[in-house]
């Protein structure tokens, strides 16, 4: 009786694991969404232009993540051998973390003019300079102001929002 009792609690936690895990891709999968459709329609994109425009973005922030991810790998690693660290090699660290950042502006660079050519340069710079930020304000902004599980602002806890129903 017991094993059935601890068989079924790790059931249920891995089924609960699982659906936790949906609901954040469902919510990436959201946020994707949204900014796609309101980029797309900031920058007032043709059904043309969106068609070349997005796989480039794709492209760029596949090569962009990557250079992130093996940096953060490597600082993971150093920072298991802390101990055994000397002065050349966080010198050698830090030019390579100084490196991996011209890395990404010149992937962002060669990106930009390909989107330029694609969709002009002045929805490129929009692109760059005030739409994507914009989208990020707006996001940050709604996830601050929504109902939170754990009653940060406007969850059940926050008292101004009880009496909104």
């Amino acid at each position: 009786m017991k094993n059935l009792l601890i068989v079924c609690v790790v059931l249920t936690s891995f089924q609960l694991f699982a659906q936790e895990k949906e609901q954040k891709n469902e919510k990436k999968e959201r946020i994707e969404a949204a900014r796609v459709s309101f980029i797309t329609k900031k920058l007032e994109l043709t059904p043309e232009e969106s068609k070349a425009f997005w796989p480039l973005i794709n492209e760029m922030e596949v090569e962009i993540k990557a250079s992130r991810k093996a940096m953060k790998e490597r600082i993971k690693e150093l920072k298991k051998d802390d101990a055994k660290i000397d002065e050349e090699t966080y010198k050698k660290i830090l030019d390579d973390m100084h490196d991996q950042q011209v890395s990404i502006i010149e992937i962002k660079n060669d990106y930009s003019k390909k989107i330029g050519t694609i969709i002009g340069y002045e929805k490129a710079f929009k692109f760059e300079v005030e739409v994507q930020k914009e989208f990020k304000q707006q996001l940050m902004n709604r996830m601050k102001n929504a109902p939170s599980k754990r009653g940060g602002p406007g969850g059940p806890s926050n008292p101004s929002n009880m009496n909104k129903n």
